[in-house]
């Protein structure tokens, strides 16, 4: 896995503001970048291949002709199929 750097420049948080569409005053940028960099670090500091992953808690789906659609519980690792039964 690639290293990612370590600190977030100034022309990184310009380019994730101009795409986030946010005008960011020049003198705010080095605040807004040690924002950014505090925010970020946990998110650099996870290893996800030690993130065990989950399969969604419920699905949503149209009932019958009436229209509406219905929430319906599952167990982890049953398939739709198993709670459309």
């Amino acid at each position: 896995m690639p290293e990612l750097p370590p600190e977030v420049t100034l022309d990184e948080v310009k380019e994730r503001a101009r795409l986030a569409g946010l005008p960011i005053p020049a003198a705010r940028l080095p605040l807004v970048r040690a924002f950014l960099v505090n925010a970020l670090r946990p998110i650099r500091a996870l290893d996800t291949r030690t993130v065990r992953t989950v399969e969604a808690g419920g699905d949503v789906r149209r009932e019958g002709r009436g229209g509406g659609a219905a929430m319906s519980a599952r167990e982890p690792g049953a398939s739709p199929v198993e709670v459309a039964r």
